[in-house]
C-alpha cells in the first residue's frame, strides 16, 4: 500500500470517529440538560439538600465528565491528524478526568480496600506523569 492511500484513509477514519463522538456529545448534552432539569423540578422531600439529591448529581456529574472526555478525545484526534503526534498530557489529562468521573460515583461504603488502593495508584501515576510532563 502506498504511503498516500495509508494517510487518506487515516483522515476518512478520523472524520467518521469525529462524527461518531461530536454526535455522542450532543446526546450527551441532551442527556446532562434532561438529567439536571428532572433534578431539579423532582422535590427533595428529606429536606437534607435545597435543590438536588446526592442521588441525583450522581446521575448528572457522570454525564458532565464523559462530554468533556469526549471534548478532549476530539483535540487529541485533531493534533494527531494536523501533526501526526499523539500529545502525552492530552492523554494524561483524559485519564484523570476519567478516574475523577470515577471517583464521583465510587461507593467506598462497597468497595474492596484492594479497588481503593488501585483506584489511588491509579491517581498518582497519572497525576505524577502529568506533572513531569507538564513540567517539561
Amino acid at each position: 500500500m502506498s504511503h498516500d492511500l495509508i494517510k487518506k484513509f487515516e483522515v476518512v477514519v478520523f472524520y467518521i470517529l469525529s462524527s461518531i463522538i461530536v454526535l455522542y456529545i450532543a446526546v450527551e448534552v441532551v442527556e446532562l440538560v434532561y438529567q439536571f432539569g428532572k433534578a431539579l423540578l423532582t422535590r427533595d422531600d428529606t429536606g437534607t439538600r435545597l435543590l438536588i439529591t446526592k442521588e441525583q448529581t450522581n446521575r448528572v456529574l457522570p454525564v458532565f465528565f464523559n462530554i468533556l472526555i469526549a471534548i478532549e478525545l476530539i483535540d487529541t484526534f485533531n493534533i494527531y491528524i494536523k501533526e501526526h503526534e499523539i500529545k502525552v498530557q492530552s492523554i494524561l489529562l483524559i485519564g484523570l478526568i476519567a478516574i475523577g468521573r470515577k471517583l464521583l460515583v465510587l461507593d467506598l461504603a462497597h468497595s474492596d480496600g484492594l479497588s481503593n488502593l488501585g483506584l489511588a495508584s491509579i491517581i498518582i501515576a497519572l497525576s505524577l506523569g502529568y506533572y513531569l510532563v507538564k513540567k517539561k
